[in-house]
């Protein structure tokens, strides 16, 4: 039997999805395509809680979060095993997920761009506000597993926990300078910047060094330690500082303390904190620190004394302050809390 005749409407639609594979397989040989992303539809948020005068509102939904930034409208989160940066409303609804490198550790904004280290793959990739990739940047040679990010008003700094070193790019991704920190890796865990100095937190050497703009040990400082120890290695530490203003703050993980040296290093004194701290904070007037095996954020006064303790979600590590609230990323079960105070 003689086969039929394809109708008009069959071979408009054999043409159409004929012509998309052909265009497809083109694309695929000049890069791979990068999947489109579809918003999220609005969801209803939990019950927000208010205590002390503190209203936290817990977001689920965000796969294993693990660094936060702002743009000044919206909120940006690394989801760590995702490979993913996650875009949001301050309102806690989600615009958009986009590709990033392996493994995304820290986020930073330098006015215009969104940049994420990609501590699985030693390279920094820089976003622009839509979320697309206008270029990602190796991190020295080999293995780096770049962990934190510092942007200084003018150039990008990076951190990278196996590479033992602090490199200085410019906005282009450029790497200007790189300077090795001493010490077993991970050593170089956390950035600050005081205004003329960056300060570095060497997690497995329980020191912070201060850094001038030309990448030069300008100092070093033990802090964290107990009286007995003359070090600690296997990732205990000092894990993040901030500095606000007069006196650079620093969380060690392990003593469960918060330590306040001067611009010269001198310890002005040490404060006990919740179980594990993790990340800090510094909204100007206070120093928000996160407590990961407590799956709270706690806040305290100038003079180290507790203003306050809020729950979060659980195993909380990482926090910022944006636009005036704190936001805390809960990596043990895959959510973000608002903190508005």
């Amino acid at each position: 039997m003689p086969q039929q005749p394809l109708s008009r409407l069959s071979a408009f639609l054999f043409l159409t999805l004929a012509t998309a594979i052909i265009l497809s397989l083109a694309a695929c040989r000049h890069g791979q395509l990068t999947p489109p992303v579809t918003p999220s539809l609005p969801v209803t948020l939990p019950p927000a809680v208010t205590t002390g005068g503190v209203t936290i509102q817990n977001i689920p939904g965000i796969h294993t979060p693990r660094a936060i930034t702002y743009d000044g409208e919206h909120i940006w989160v690394a989801n760590i095993s995702k490979g993913t940066v996650t875009k949001m409303t301050a309102d806690g609804q989600v615009t958009g997920a986009y590709p990033v490198g392996s493994a995304p550790k820290a986020l930073e904004f330098d006015g215009e761009h969104i940049w994420v280290a990609n501590s699985g793959e030693s390279s920094v990739t820089k976003l622009d506000l839509e979320g697309d990739t206008v270029g990602t940047y190796p991190i020295g040679g080999g293995y780096t597993a770049p962990t934190a990010l510092l942007y200084d008003g003018e150039h990008m700094w990076v951190a990278t926990a196996w590479g033992n070193s602090v490199s200085k790019l410019d906005l282009e991704g450029n790497t200007l300078k790189t300077v090795r920190i001493p010490g077993a890796h991970p050593a170089p865990w956390a950035l600050s910047y005081d205004g003329e100095s960056v300060w570095v937190a060497s997690l497995d050497e329980s020191v912070v060094q201060e850094l001038n703009d030309n990448l030069e040990i300008v100092t070093t400082h033990r802090v964290g330690l107990s009286r007995d120890t003359p070090w600690e290695l296997g990732g205990q530490g000092p894990v993040d500082l901030v500095h606000e203003g007069d006196n650079v703050w620093i969380a060690t993980n392990w003593r469960d303390l918060v330590s306040k040296i001067s611009a010269g290093g001198e310890v002005v004194s040490e404060y006990a904190v919740g179980d594990w701290p993790m990340a800090l904070a510094y909204d100007g007037g206070s120093i928000w620190v996160v407590n990961y095996r407590d799956g709270n954020v706690q806040r305290l006064g100038l003079q180290g004394e507790t203003i306050g303790t809020y729950p979060t979600g659980k195993n909380p590590i990482a926090v910022e302050v944006l636009g005036g609230d704190i936001w805390v990323a809960n990596f043990g079960d895959n959510s973000v809390s608002k903190v508005s105070p």
